[in-house]
């Protein structure tokens, strides 16, 4: 584990707090302050994460834990709204943590802490398929007011999204409690699916996720078949070394091949390209063939790797025959995207709010009637399939 200083990277695309893009309000019911418990071996890190996290408007520190086996003491004991668990711990480290967690069927949203190493990495990534909600980062640098304010745009970014769950939550349960509202639609209606049989003419399948995005991921990629007429390029929110993770394992468990894209590769049909962390990626034509651009263009919307900087291209490129998903994640990157690939008739789809964990970008394509189809995560790999083999129907 790193004895440095403080320092940031941002792991996903930071959102200004925007709370009606993801979650109805309901201020009666919803708690006035966050609670948090904070675990970590390090006093460092305690103090560091305690003080940014009390900073924040509507966040109480109710604890911290100096271990796996301290946290599942204190959670017990505190049962807080979420917990920051680091994942490398002595006793018990943050992934077995977290499995207890789960078996124990504590209600609480668990963020892991994680350093810049493969193996934490990999540690991470098999948390964020456990049921971890995110992560934050924290590698070494040498500015402490920097690192400070830039822990700070990594914990608002998590406070947000479980205040938005637990409006979400209370909604639900209040919604339980009384006779249903009809509820009118928001903006424009749905666009209703093409008649026309489209076989072969997709040309490019574009994925943009975010929070909830790995288990997401693992539960889509693996069922693809070998032979898919068009490359498929994702844009997942997150840091460097994490994706390259992501990636070996997506190919480790899926018949289609699944790379970490690199500059200057040429797209092949049927192959996976994951968009480097902390980089923006987009296609170019090349003769009868797609080049990979990967650059350090700025990031849009705070984002970098940017759903909408990949479907930006992608409507340059493969314009109407592009094929869309958007999946799990807050804010609402792809959304100014997709208003361009909707605009040239390219097909979209969103994925279902019950089975996504965070309900906000997929549900900004919804509401702003730009969804061709909204499909439960389940359904989403044969749905795929069946659209670039099988033409809509």
């Amino acid at each position: 584990m790193f004895y440095g200083a403080w320092a940031f990277f941002i792991p996903s695309c930071i959102q200004p707090p925007d709370t009606q893009q993801h979650f109805c309000l309901m201020s009666t019911v919803v708690p006035s302050s966050i609670r948090v418990l904070v675990t970590d071996d390090t006093a460092l890190y305690r103090r560091m994460l305690s003080d940014v996290l009390s900073s924040i408007p509507g966040v109480e520190v109710a604890g911290t834990s100096f271990d796996g086996e301290d946290c599942l003491v204190q959670l017990e004991k505190l049962r807080p709204d979420f917990v920051t668990l680091d994942i490398n711990m002595p006793r018990r480290d943050g992934l077995s943590t977290l499995a207890e967690i789960r078996k124990r069927g504590i209600k609480t949203q668990v963020v892991m802490v994680s350093s810049p190493t493969a193996e934490s990495a990999e540690q991470t990534l098999l948390a964020l398929r456990s049921g971890a909600l995110d992560m934050i980062l924290k590698p070494a640098g040498s500015s402490i007011q920097e690192n400070r304010r830039s822990l700070e745009e990594q914990l608002l970014n998590q406070v947000e999204t479980v205040r938005g769950l637990l409006r979400n939550t209370f909604r639900s349960s209040a919604t339980r409690t009384r006779p249903p509202t009809p509820v009118q639609p928001r903006g424009k209606p749905q666009v209703p699916l093409p008649t026309v049989n489209r076989v072969g003419s997709f040309q490019s399948l574009c994925i943009g996720v975010s929070t909830g995005g790995p288990a997401a991921l693992g539960n889509i990629i693996p069922l693809l078949p070998l032979g898919l007429p068009v490359p498929i390029f994702i844009v997942q929110h997150m840091p460097p070394v994490f994706t390259k993770s992501m990636a070996n394992h997506l190919a480790s468990t899926s018949k289609v091949p699944v790379v970490e894209a690199t500059h200057g590769e040429i797209a092949k049909p049927g192959h996976v390209y994951i968009a480097p962390g902390g980089k923006q990626m987009k296609m170019a034509r090349k003769g009868t063939t797609f080049e990979i651009i990967i650059n350090d263009d700025p990031a849009l919307g705070a984002c970098k790797p940017s759903v909408d900087y990949m479907l930006n291209a992608a409507a340059e490129v493969t314009g109407g025959n592009t094929l869309a998903m958007i999946l799990t994640g807050m804010g609402s990157d792809g959304l100014a995207g997709c208003r361009r690939l909707n605009a040239l008739g390219a097909h979209i789809l969103a994925q279902s709010g019950e089975t996504c964990v965070v309900y906000g970008m997929p549900r900004q394509i919804v509401d702003n009637g730009l969804a061709n189809e909204i499909i439960p995560l389940q359904g989403i790999a044969s749905r795929l399939v069946e659209l670039l083999k099988g033409g809509i129907r």
